[in-house]
């Protein structure tokens, strides 16, 4: 009886322990609950959190800003500092770890478990007497009032670990799709970041060079005015120089807004606060202007091949496929049963048992039948979104190709802007040149020379923009081939091969004062100039073979000039509609060769005395609106034998075009080749 006593005071105790135990955790939880927080203690928190976010937007402090700072720094920079570069990390890093959680599943499960339970009565049963068919009572029992139980259970179901490992696998190749993500997220922001640059830069020197100008029209103006003073001139003459300070003050003004706006991007980009200040470095343009390919030796076969290589999205889509299979295979394998082994080890302190501690093992099997036609459905369903997954694959592929033509077009453009804004810079230049001249001579006012220096610098600015956005899209075709902008390399884009540069003579560079951003000079960008007036006359006969006459057979049933025709452009004339001539534009077509090798033409019979070609032109219809359009039509003079014959053919058509103007052709009566892309005589 005594010892009875003292086993259920140690009960008890133990009981009460437990007790306490539980009201901890109680409160614990209870304390560790959200408060919500009044007006006084949100604009606390905010203010506490703003000058956090504060310190965290200072540069880091290896940044040297007593020195210029190089497009190359300032990549390296955003590529480190910008703040939707360090959510996409983070993000890679939340996807690592999602990963291991999901190799962490594969193991078996571990349970440990621990139970306690009081009950107020004993769980007495009475017992069945089955010789007298009766109940008779029962005084002894096999359970106390208060009990504690353990447990320590090892499972392992074989079709949860198998799932577990596919979901492992679709959750690393997602990480790799955050991957490519982020590589293709650094182009881009590379990219903005050189746009950007260059855009301040070239504010920054337009600035520079505006206030020399402003300079000089100060001291014209006070020239004016002493000849106002002296009655040598009119009141009018000083009003006008004066104008024409105030709008190149507005000029000014405007320059300083583009360049703080230009600033500022630069500064969210590179995840700096907008009140850091840094100098930028202004490299001379000439070398880098001339490390540029020229747009005839950029072959788009080669950058298509290289964008499917290389794009990041592609192995994005590549990888989405795989994560789609990976996912049918999941609903696959959730048709099988389920096969799961155990292993346990069990306590019981209940002094009644012969024994408080015991094994089990055992094996089982499960298997919802009536959730196997869902399973069903949702494996046709991941099969279809395989087929969806590999669709967009394919819409992928296209519009990558879409992008490298456009941006293979839009740089042909930009190159071919940036040669039309030179050679009106030089026009511009040398005709402020002539009037210094004759100002000096007396032959023309000091209010002329004024005009000259506004068109001057004008031109000049229109030019040095021209260079900014060449160099951004020379850069965007970079990106669009799926290649860093400041790992572009000329020799990648035009095939590995030796990249025919242009052979340009800008002048100047972007280092500060007054330096010219662009310089002055024709160059490379030039494509070759054919001489000559465009001569001939309308014969409805094409020469015959005693003239050096066509014997190559053409696509459309007609013939053609020899290849001798195409290899020369000596002594070739060209001209626009109704026989004005395009300069500048040769033979290579239309935006300087880039994109006319995609394009088609329409041929227009032979002539060889004066007007015929302007007639022949004038015939076709609509024809005469597409005036110094790039697709205007071209005549080009050749000598084919003793005779002096011209080719009149219209550039740069679509296929519906050529085959429409083909149509119109035909119906008047006039001699015509289509020519194709793919051309022999293209």
């Amino acid at each position: 009886m005594v010892k009875r006593e003292k086993h259920s005071g140690g009960r008890v105790s133990r009981s009460a322990w437990k007790k306490l135990l539980v009201f901890s955790c109680v409160l614990l939880l209870i304390g560790g609950c959200t408060k919500i927080l009044n007006d006084s203690e949100l604009a606390d928190h905010r203010e506490r959190q703003a000058r956090n976010d504060l310190e965290v937007l200072k540069p880091p402090m290896d940044i040297n800003f007593e020195q210029p700072l190089t497009l190359e720094d300032l990549i390296q920079i955003g590529l480190h500092n910008n703040l939707e570069v360090r959510i996409s990390k983070l993000n890679q890093e939340i996807s690592n770890k999602e990963t291991l959680a999901q190799r962490l599943r594969m193991l078996p499960g571990l349970t440990a478990d621990a139970r306690f339970e009081y009950r107020d009565l004993l769980r007495k049963s009475d017992v069945y007497n089955w010789k007298d068919d009766r109940d008779d009572r029962d005084y002894t029992v096999s359970e106390l009032k208060d009990s504690l139980r353990g447990n320590l259970s090892l499972t392992w179901n074989v079709l949860d670990t198998v799932v577990a490992y596919v979901r492992s696998n679709a959750m690393e190749m997602q990480e790799q799709v955050l991957e490519r993500k982020r590589i293709r997220q650094a182009q881009q922001l590379a990219l903005d970041i050189t746009e950007a640059y260059w855009q301040a830069a070239a504010l920054e020197d337009a600035l520079d060079y505006v206030h020399a100008v402003e300079k000089r029209l100060k001291a014209v103006k006070r020239k004016i005015d002493s000849a106002v003073d002296a009655r040598d001139l009119d009141r009018m003459d000083a009003a006008e120089s004066e104008l024409r300070l105030k709008e190149l003050e507005l000029t000014i003004r405007q320059l300083q807004a583009n360049l703080s706006s230009s600033r500022l991007e630069l500064s969210r980009l590179l995840g700096f606060n907008q009140n850091v200040q840094y100098t930028l470095a202004r490299p001379p343009i000439k070398p880098i202007v001339a490390a540029m390919p020229h747009t005839r030796e950029l072959d788009i076969d080669s950058l298509e091949e290289y964008a499917l290589l290389h794009r990041p999205e592609l192995y994005q889509s590549d990888i989405q496929v795989m994560i789609q299979k990976e996912e049918a295979k999941r609903a696959f394998l959730s048709l099988f049963p389920g096969v799961s082994f155990f292993a346990a080890t069990h306590y019981d302190d209940n002094r009644l048992l012969l024994s408080n501690t015991w094994n089990t093992v055992g094996a089982g099997i499960g298997w919802n039948l009536l959730d196997i036609p869902a399973n069903l459905a949702r494996l046709k369903g991941q099969e279809k979104t395989i087929d969806m997954a590999e669709a967009q694959r394919l819409m992928m592929t296209v519009g990558v190709i879409t992008q490298v033509h456009i941006a293979l077009l839009d740089y042909a453009i930009k190159v071919d802007r940036f040669r039309l804004l030179e050679e009106t810079y030089l026009l511009a230049a040398d005709l402020l040149d002539m009037a210094q001249t004759k100002n000096s001579a007396g032959r023309l006012p000091d209010l002329a020379v004024t005009q000259r220096y506004l068109e001057e610098m004008a031109s000049k600015l229109r030019r040095d923009e021209a260079v900014v956005d060449m160099l951004v899209a020379h850069k965007r075709l970079c990106v669009s081939i799926g290649m860093a902008p400041q790992d572009c390399d000329s020799a990648v884009l035009v095939g590995g091969g030796e990249p025919t540069q242009f052979d340009t003579t800008l002048a100047g560079d972007m280092s500060g004062g007054a330096s010219d951003f662009g310089g002055a000079g024709t160059g490379g960008f030039n494509t070759a100039d054919l001489g000559g007036d465009a001569i001939g006359t309308a014969v409805n006969n094409p020469p015959d073979a005693s003239a050096g006459g066509w014997s190559d057979a053409s696509e459309f049933g007609s013939d053609l000039p020899p290849a001798e025709w195409e290899s020369s452009s000596s002594g070739a004339g060209e001209a626009a509609a109704g026989g004005t001539r395009s300069a500048g534009m040769g033979d290579e077509g239309w935006a300087s060769g880039a994109s006319d090798r995609f394009l088609w033409k329409v041929q227009m019979g032979a002539f060889t005395e004066p007007g015929g070609p302007g007639k022949r032109i004038d015939q076709v219809q609509n024809l005469d609106l597409r005036l110094l359009d790039n697709r205007d039509a071209r005549i080009t003079t050749k000598r084919l034998g003793p005779s002096l014959f011209n080719r009149v053919r219209v550039m740069g058509l679509t296929e519906p075009q050529a085959k429409t103007l083909a149509s119109d052709l035909q119906q008047k009566g006039m001699e015509y080749w289509v020519i194709p892309p793919d051309s022999k005589h293209w």
